[in-house]
């Protein structure tokens, strides 16, 4: 008999699916969304939410946490589960706040590997956990796009891919605009499958619910994303603007990175001239890709820190 776990997530979004499937493999799971109650008030909420736990004999309780003040230190206090935990993608501007709702669960998964490192760093008990990955294999499709964009298309990553393409660079940009859908993942599967390399653009804005920083002083965080991790699972190779989390888990020869859009068109065009260098390139990074999060085996050691009989607690 599995035990079960519960997702609070705050209304449906893409990655929700794959988090679910990765906890599958281990759990019965049930889910909810918040915004389904916004009839409801706080007590009204918290009640209703003890009261399925109870029935259902949920033990666990998955609490998601980004740019939601709602899902707070004293909510999750309030929930009845016997162990709890936050999932958080967006840790890179919010890292303060969500270390002190962190303080009310027995673990922290974050999609960024310097986040772990961060909360380690205070004494919490922290895992990486991928969002983009979900029942995806290497697909071989005949390679016709040179390099294929897809994420927010935000004014300065127009402009940079804007300098590759003059620079001679056949780009297929699929980017969306700010609350806008990008394409469905069968979709985006099948592009990133066609490609030959996968650009990633790693700067995200400053946009903290706290106010912490000035967007005039840090206006923006070098994120690790999850185009590098769904174009490796695909068969895809990707070349990667710089962040801090991808250098902790690739070597520099598994993942080819760049600062400014200058090197960035240096490398896609050395790689792109020469099929041999591209395809021992592509093998390298896709291994490593399939290495970390291929099968529910990457999910085993999050498994055994959640069955874990004492957790660290921050107090």
């Amino acid at each position: 008999m599995k035990n079960k776990v519960l997702f609070i997530f705050k209304y449906p979004r893409a990655w929700n699916t794959s988090v679910i499937e990765r906890f599958s493999n281990y759990y019965d799971t049930e889910y909810l969304y918040i915004n389904d109650y916004i009839d409801k008030n706080f007590v009204e909420i918290v009640n209703e939410i003890n009261q399925l736990i109870e029935s259902k004999n949920i033990e666990i309780v998955v609490f998601d946490v980004d740019y939601f003040k709602f899902i707070n230190f004293f909510f999750i206090k309030k929930i009845n589960g016997k162990k709890k935990i936050i999932v958080t993608g967006d840790d890179f501007d919010q890292h303060e706040l969500h270390s002190i709702t962190a303080s009310a669960c027995d673990l922290v998964l974050s999609h960024d590997p310097l986040s772990v490192l961060k909360f380690k760093e205070k004494g919490y008990e922290a895992h990486m956990i991928n969002f983009e990955i979900s029942n995806l294999q290497i697909i071989n499709s005949r390679k016709e796009i040179d390099v294929l964009f897809f994420g927010h298309l935000t004014p300065d990553r127009r402009q940079f891919l804007d300098y590759i393409s003059r620079e001679g660079i056949l780009v297929k940009n699929v980017g969306h605009h700010e609350h806008i859908e990008g394409l469905p993942k069968d979709q985006l599967i099948n592009l990133i499958s066609k490609s030959k390399i996968v650009l990633n653009l790693s700067k995200s804005r400053t946009t903290s619910v706290l106010n912490y920083a000035s967007e005039s002083i840090y206006p923006f965080y070098y994120q690790f994303k999850g185009r590098i991790c769904l174009s490796g699972m695909t068969g895809t190779a990707c070349v990667s603007e710089y962040s801090p989390g991808q250098e902790i888990i690739f070597k520099e020869d598994e993942l080819q990175t760049f600062f400014s859009k200058e090197e960035c068109v240096s490398i896609l065009r050395k790689l792109l001239s020469d099929n041999g260098l591209l395809e021992k390139y592509t093998n390298k990074f896709t291994s490593r890709v399939q290495e970390l999060w291929a099968d529910k085996e990457s999910f085993k050691s999050i498994y055994n820190s959640i069955e874990k009989t004492y957790h660290r607690k921050v107090k």
